[in-house]
């Protein structure tokens, strides 16, 4: 699944985490939208041919549920500001349904094990001596920060 659209403004929940994030205002999809989650995803910006490692979430929020669904990435290691900037994301590999937390602490400390799930499984596929076909597509991406680390 890919989406190509533009970086909006979002409720800056994930930043008030600790975990901005760059919410997509899709223009064009490819693929069928898959279910509700958290996802490994890779993001390009603009035509820039270095994706950054993507912690994407796709859904309706269920812990904080105002507003629209949305498909938002955060960027571990991205320092900038993507407000109006083109996108193209990669879903890359589920990683969990949408579910619903106790509050907002429990959903930051489901955050920092998502964030660590994202960069672990990156870096995997990239030292795979026999990768699955989602692993050849992560070691096929040239990375922008963490993962090469």
């Amino acid at each position: 699944m890919i989406i190509e659209g533009f970086v909006e403004q979002g409720k800056h929940l994930g930043r008030e985490l600790g975990y901005p994030t760059a919410n997509i205002a899709p223009v064009r999809v490819e693929g069928d939208w898959p279910e509700n989650g958290v996802y490994a995803a890779a993001l390009w910006v603009g035509g820039d041919e270095w994706a950054w490692p993507g912690m994407l979430n796709q859904g309706v929020h269920p812990t904080v549920p105002e507003g629209k669904p949305t498909v938002e990435v955060h960027l571990p290691g991205f320092a900038g500001d993507l407000y109006g900037a083109p996108v193209r994301v990669e879903y890359l590999r589920f990683l969990r349904p949408e579910r619903r937390f106790e509050g907002v602490e429990a959903l930051a400390a489901q955050l920092a094990k998502d964030r660590a799930a994202v960069l672990a499984w990156i870096r995997e596929a990239l030292a795979s001596e026999s990768p699955d076909a989602a692993q050849r597509r992560a070691g096929e991406i040239r990375w922008h920060g963490e993962p090469v680390r």
